[in-house]
């Protein structure tokens, strides 16, 4: 009876152990006190209108655990017109904030909300010859994503939601500016944790 309560003695810990998460990286990259620098690809789709695309670099700090701000940029270019041929017409540069929740987090896959705004400034050309119209923008966007960690810092992500922009003229050339670019949109990036 001895040698079998020794034996279980040596078994329960190493079954106990197996039940145990061995890989806890995910939570501790996504805990408080953290920073990743990501970027961001996408494109944005609205019925017959044109399609934008968009580039959106960003520096992300984790402020509790699973929820983070994030300074960000954003470049957007569209084809508008189809008598510009060598270059965009539409071009939006500008940089806000953001806020994400990671709401579940196991040990590869993390599922997040994202919330943010961004301001900058947009140049719209009718042709590649014609004045430009300059205008302020607001964009706000609100998404649903999930990321897959790949490595030890490494993550990739894809993310869903809509953006809503409004306007400003600055400059007016008597050219009609387009519909103001509410979007459905869809983005795949790349982050790195430090």
């Amino acid at each position: 009876m001895k040698k079998y309560l020794f034996v279980v003695g040596l078994v329960l810990p190493l079954a106990g152990k197996t039940q145990t998460l061995i890989d806890d990286k995910q939570q501790d990259l996504l805990g408080r006190g953290h920073v990743n620098i990501g970027v961001s690809v996408g494109q944005g789709h609205r019925g017959t209108y044109p399609t934008t695309n968009y580039l959106s670099p960003r520096v992300q700090y984790f402020i509790a655990n699973g929820w983070s701000i994030a300074a960000e940029g954003r470049y957007v270019v569209s084809n508008i017109y189809p008598q510009t041929v060598n270059k965009p017409d539409y071009r939006l540069l500008g940089g806000g904030l953001s806020t994400r929740y990671y709401f579940l987090r196991g040990k590869r896959i993390a599922v997040f909300a994202q919330l943010g705004s961004t301001y900058g400034q947009s140049t719209l050309r009718m042709k590649s010859d014609a004045p430009t119209t300059v205008a302020r923008i607001w964009q706000t966007e609100v998404g649903l994503g999930a990321q897959y960690r790949v490595g030890k810092r490494w993550a990739v992500e894809a993310m869903a939601g809509r953006s809503w922009s409004s306007s400003t003229i600055v400059t007016y050339t008597g050219l009609t500016p387009p519909d103001n670019f509410n979007r459905w949109q869809f983005s795949v990036g790349l982050n790195y944790y430090f």
